[in-house]
């Protein structure tokens, strides 16, 4: 048992992908699975006789730090991993490259191109070894923003935090699928 390390969960290291492609790193997440039920009542009988479950839904947020576009042409930048030089903000979702043939991510706040937005999905990874050692811990699918916040104070970085509601979550604790054969994935 000596020199084990245990391997706990720890601060999410999530990105946001589009057909896998990382738009941006999280630095917050959370969400929660809710299946609403209903008792069923009997016409005759006081009590209820089962529990039955109704919908399942996913609702939650995260939060990135947002930089700014052309920051290359004002920083001299030779680290292999500097950042992209279109920026991180919502609006670059839909740059060139980033384009998915029925729609894009970014038009998820754009009231006039609601209707061609697409969802994404959230891949939650957990590092565990300095040689690029790296496990999925949960992946939140079929996402749609529904709010975006923005905080800039003195002395802070920007801070962007999305709400979002999702289809599906498939964790390691448990595996989430399609209830029934509807048209949506067809």
């Amino acid at each position: 048992m000596a020199g084990m390390k245990p391997f706990f969960l720890s601060g999410a290291n999530a990105k946001i992908k589009i057909n896998n492609i990382t738009l941006a790193y999280v630095t917050s997440l959370s969400y929660s699975v809710q299946v609403n039920h209903a008792t069923p009542k009997v016409l005759g009988m006081y009590e209820a006789s089962s529990i039955e479950p109704l919908s399942y839904s996913v609702s939650g947020s995260f939060s990135i730090i947002r930089y700014t576009a052309d920051i290359t042409t004002d920083v001299d930048r030779t680290n292999p991993h500097a950042v992209s030089n279109t920026g991180n903000g919502i609006g670059t979702w839909g740059e060139s490259g980033f384009n998915i043939s029925d729609g894009k991510a970014d038009e998820n706040l754009d009231p006039s191109k609601l209707g061609k937005a697409v969802s994404f999905d959230i891949e939650v990874y957990q590092k565990y070894n300095e040689t690029n050692g790296i496990r999925s811990v949960s992946k939140i699918r079929n996402v749609r923003i529904t709010k975006a916040d923005f905080s800039l104070s003195a002395k802070s970085l920007a801070n962007q935090t999305f709400n979002f509601s999702a289809i599906y979550v498939d964790e390691d604790s448990f595996l989430a699928d399609m209830s029934g054969s509807g048209q949506q994935f067809t």
